[in-house]
């Protein structure tokens, strides 16, 4: 963990603080944690919370929320959920076990929720159909 603070730009002593339930700030400002799976080698599962709960969506927004889900999972392997703390999350499905590799999901986790919070406030008719989220 103390490598993975380092590849982020924090105190190497902060690394356990980065460790689910645990929260710290992505490079997007998005509250992201990680998941630790113990062995050798550790590895570790990003996610970032989305500043938008699933109760703020309804009608139309809920079909566009299935449409961003179906996008994110099946082109980047990110299951798009609702935390505990009651608010849409963006979790990896893979663990990850290289320190640089999982600074750099944080880093596309962050934008990718940046992107996912574009499309559920923007009524974007593009998500009705099958396109990636950059379209």
């Amino acid at each position: 963990m103390s490598r993975l603070a380092l590849q982020l730009g924090l105190p190497v002593e902060d690394g356990d603080a980065l460790i689910a339930p645990h929260l710290f700030t992505g490079p997007a400002g998005l509250a992201c944690r990680v998941h630790l799976q113990e062995g050798d080698p550790p590895a570790v599962r990003p996610e970032a919370l989305l500043p938008m709960s699933a109760q703020e969506l309804a009608g139309s927004d809920v079909q566009r929320l299935l449409a961003v889900q179906s996008i994110v999972l099946g082109e980047l392997g990110w299951f798009l959920t609702t935390s505990p703390e009651g608010l849409l999350q963006l979790t990896s499905l893979a663990w990850i076990n290289d320190p640089v590799d999982a600074a750099t999901a944080l880093d596309l986790v962050n934008g990718v929720g940046m992107a996912i919070l574009h499309a559920l406030m923007l009524d974007d008719p593009r998500l009705g159909q099958t396109q990636g989220l950059s379209n």
